[in-house]
């Protein structure tokens, strides 16, 4: 699998509380438990490819696999783009910019500030 870490998931305030009480119980963290839980509970297809997806983890070009978007502050093509956008007069807002570059808002709102604090690109 891509990472470590995953985007988190809501449960109803029941299902946390059952969660919780059978942790307790079993002696395990929320995080083991349910894993094991939610394991046990998927179709062998789905466990299959998971398995398939741990196999090729270290081979991100393997056919089949899952792979993450790079980072805007590794993509070099990105930041250039956002240097010459930052030139242009008028000025693109930063919304335009994302749309122009692929990535959020935030994320180039962020890259700007950045690039500004360290002097690539003007105020």
């Amino acid at each position: 699998m891509p990472s470590g870490r995953y985007t988190r998931i809501e449960i109803t305030p029941e299902a946390y509380m059952g969660l919780e009480a059978e942790a307790i119980l079993q002696r395990k963290t929320l995080k083991r438990l349910a894993s094991e839980l939610i394991l046990q509970g998927i179709s062998p297809k789905a466990l299959r490819f998971v398995h398939d997806e741990s196999d090729t983890a270290g081979n991100p070009m393997t056919k089949g696999s899952i792979s993450r978007r790079t980072r805007l502050s590794d993509d070099k093509e990105a930041l250039e783009k956002i240097k010459q956008l930052w030139k242009l007069d008028p000025r693109p807002s930063v919304k335009e910019i994302a749309s122009l570059v692929g990535y959020s808002q935030t994320a180039v709102k962020n890259q700007i500030r950045r690039m500004q604090n360290s002097g690539e690109l003007a105020p």
